[in-house]
């Protein structure tokens, strides 16, 4: 039985990580070839932006709920993960070479092919922390077990995602208070970024020497716990969000729109470069009207999106389809026995 209120923030996560990327990402067609840039980098007044769309920490929230809940083996879940992650990296491997072939400079390649692969250490982060599903069954039935995960943060920086995912198992057999959890939130962030010297900026901004999610780290920590303590208290009008029709079909793509969303973008700025550079797409983004003409951008986004989506699912079918049986004919010596 599905929870309305994990559904939501399900829906919730999908939508910030899409929004992020496709506002914060800016692929810059110059005469001498293409550029990562950021508004954050000019814009700094944009900063309050990335604490929102930046929750990465929502989605191994969610996901170490639905781990506790699933039955799902494994090994099947690995390749519902790995069949349309292939097909999609197999297509860019495809159209990089292409554009090698046409002779498109190696630095315009280099960052097509980072701005594709970089959300994907999601998906093996996910799956590291799904293998250790036993582990952490074993430390959520003591109370300090969602302790050893920030522990371990010392040490081992995607820890901070395990974290996350602990509170999110943990949610699944008791109520975990949500006040606290945003108070300690917003003040660890608050007094990381302004004296621990924590960059301010909740994602990494191109050219700067520090990045808080390159590798994640406390600042990243207290965000997360910051927005899951937010979502947990404000759980009854999320709940009843949850049962809404948009929040289902979302929930039934959350995976797809997750890979697809970055590819559809550097799709649409591909396509249209041969326009020249266009404001709000490959133009620097380095005024406030540029985050106004990419907003006006987004509803080709999300149709180029769905056109991602339809064909890594379409192709993850064929996939994971069994090859047709034969019919196996009958021995010839068996004969049916006649109706009374």
């Amino acid at each position: 039985m599905r929870n309305p209120f994990i559904d939501a923030v399900r829906a919730i996560a999908v939508i910030a990580v899409v929004l992020g990327h496709w506002l914060v990402t800016s692929l810059v067609d110059t005469p001498t070839g293409m550029y990562i840039d950021s508004p954050l980098k000019h814009l700094p007044e944009l900063t309050p932006v990335s604490w929102v769309l930046q929750a990465l920490g929502l989605f191994f929230f969610v996901g170490g709920y639905a781990a506790a809940r699933s039955q799902t083996p494994f090994l099947v879940r690995l390749k519902q993960l790995a069949v349309p992650t292939s097909l999609m990296l197999a297509a860019w491997v495809a159209v990089l070479f292409g554009l090698s072939m046409r002779g498109v400079d190696q630095g315009t390649a280099y960052n097509i092919g980072f701005l594709v692969t970089t959300p994907l250490w999601f998906i093996v982060v996910y799956l590291v922390l799904l293998a250790l599903k036993p582990v952490v069954r074993k430390l959520d039935e003591h109370s300090w077990g969602v302790l050893v995960p920030i522990a371990l943060v010392l040490v081992v920086p995607y820890a901070v995602w395990w974290a996350a995912w602990q509170l999110g198992h943990s949610l699944a057999r008791r109520r975990i208070p949500g006040p606290p959890l945003l108070v300690l939130g917003v003040l660890g962030y608050a007094l990381l970024t302004q004296f621990g010297g924590y960059p301010t900026s909740a994602v990494g901004i191109p050219g700067a020497a520090v990045s808080n999610l390159n590798p994640p780290n406390y600042a990243t920590l207290a965000l997360a716990f910051a927005q899951i303590g937010l979502v947990l208290t404000i759980a009854p009008l999320l709940t009843r969000i949850g049962t809404t029709k948009p929040v289902r079909w979302l929930n039934k793509r959350a995976l797809g729109i997750f890979l697809a969303h970055q590819s559809a973008l550097i799709t649409v700025t591909l396509t249209l470069s041969a326009w020249g550079p266009l404001p709000g797409l490959q133009q620097p983004p380095d005024h406030p009207g540029w985050v106004w003409q990419r907003l006006l951008w987004l509803p080709v986004c999300a149709a180029v999106t769905w056109g991602w989506l339809r064909a890594l699912q379409g192709r993850s079918r064929r996939s994971a389809a069994p090859p047709p049986r034969e019919p196996v004919p009958a021995p010839a010596s068996a004969e049916r026995t006649p109706a009374p």
